[in-house]
């Protein structure tokens, strides 16, 4: 078949290598002039700090101090190792923070899966998609395929929740999208409002050059705070709102005299080259969906990359398989029936266990369980019991140790170690 994949990040190089490796014909849309998509680092930021006009230009959401959240032998993709592409010596010899490697190593990487794996030359370099539709065919720019994959990330367009008073609040105000350094924060008075990764990190980061440091997230709710060279960091309950320069809490406590206050609020889903009868979006849920990837109504229209709290570029691999292999017709699909049942059997699901629809492409624990079912579907390999182990161990240790899990070791050995140790000896 002839595929277009729209996006030249991590999910859409492993989609159009694994398309080009089960015998279809690609064509990948990349809007930059590089692959990587947000792995791409730009010290630019948008003309507007909350990122929300619609003429946004700058993808990458990336602050330039940060590594991984993830150890280096889980991100890789199956049959592409990260290696020395890390530029550290074997692991016997680095400190444990090298298996989290820093953006820059995880973008070199990514150039170099692009070149050896034969994708680089089917991509379609500063080619923004303003419209795919579906006719007999479906079209891309005017331009007819088989099938589409959407691969363009969810990660560029900021999510900033309405709080009130804000419009009035005289500080500084930014989402994480346009945070590149802590210099602006400088002996500051910062609210930093947040429960994922980046809202700890920054928090962290911002509190060794300002005066004060409150975060509201649930990062480091059964943790010590970590220790700050300068500024102070404490904790604070959920933001109610602004009154002045004032933040006012949900416990009715006020945080007086702020000077900036960081959104690190997430972001949301996004595609405005998709014909509205397509695709919908929901409260950041992707309506219509067949195993959270293929439309359950026009299952030749894929979305790779949309679950969250997962292990990404495995799953961007293993998704694209499945799809790639759908495409061959190398197993039965269910019927159009079979899919709207299976898809509202999930939403019940969700719903009956209290989840907000916000959350419905969450998967965290439950990727095993899915990426194994996508692999009895499509007649792929289960889940290496290595990757579980290690993932398992990963997850407990960043628990415990919210603030600091990347400078402690991991005790599973894998592949990747166990060749690095093999060249040492």
């Amino acid at each position: 078949m002839n595929v277009a994949v729209i996006g030249a990040g991590a999910a859409g190089l492993a989609t159009a290598h694994e398309l080009l490796a089960a015998g279809h014909r690609v064509a990948v849309f990349e809007q930059s002039r590089q692959v990587g998509g947000l792995w791409a680092y730009t010290d630019a930021t948008e003309d507007d700090p909350l990122g929300l006009r619609p003429s946004r230009r700058i993808h990458s959401s990336l602050y330039a101090s940060m590594h991984t959240n993830l150890p280096r032998d889980l991100m890789a993709f199956d049959g592409c190792p990260f290696g020395d592409a890390d530029g550290a010596p074997p692991t016997s010899c680095r400190p444990a923070r090298m298996r989290y490697p820093h953006h820059a190593r995880v973008f070199d990487y990514l150039q170099r899966f692009a070149v050896d794996a034969g994708v680089a030359r089917h991509v379609r370099f500063g080619h923004r998609v303003k419209r795919v539709d579906l006719r007999r065919r479906w079209r891309v720019d005017g331009e007819s395929f088989d099938a589409v994959a959407v691969c363009n990330g969810h990660f560029s367009e900021p999510r900033v929740p309405a709080l009130p008073g804000l419009e009035q609040f005289p500080g500084m105000v930014l989402h994480s999208h346009n945070y590149r350094r802590p210099d602006s924060f400088a002996g500051l008075r910062v609210v930093v409002l947040g429960s994922s990764v980046s809202g700890g990190d920054l928090s962290r980061e911002i509190a060794e050059v300002a005066a004060e440091v409150h975060f509201s997230g649930r990062l480091f709710r059964d943790a010590p705070l970590p220790a700050c060279q300068t500024g102070l960091l404490k904790r604070c309950p959920p933001v109610a709102g602004f009154e002045a320069a004032s933040v006012v809490l949900e416990n009715g406590e006020r945080i007086e005299a702020v000077d900036a206050f960081l959104f690190c609020t997430g972001y949301r889903y996004r595609f405005p080259f998709l014909d509205a009868s397509l695709i919908g979006v929901g409260d950041n849920w992707v309506r219509g969906l067949y195993r959270q990837l293929v439309a359950v109504d026009q299952p030749t229209l894929a979305f790779v990359g949309l679950p969250f709290r997962i292990v990404p570029f495995p799953l961007f691999q293993r998704q694209a398989r499945w799809f790639a292999r759908l495409l061959n017709r190398d197993f039965p699909l269910p019927s159009h029936a079979e899919r709207r049942r299976a898809h509202r059997r999930e939403i019940e699901r969700l719903r009956g266990k209290g989840v907000a629809e916000r959350h419905y492409h969450f998967l965290g624990d439950g990727q095993i369980d899915y990426l194994n079912d996508l692999a009895r579907q499509c007649g792929d390999a289960p889940v290496p019991d290595w990757f579980i182990q290690l993932w398992r161990e990963h997850n407990a240790n960043a628990r415990l140790h919210p603030t600091d899990h990347r400078e402690r070791p991991l005790r599973n050995r894998t592949p990747l170690a166990a060749a690095e140790s093999a060249v040492a000896d």
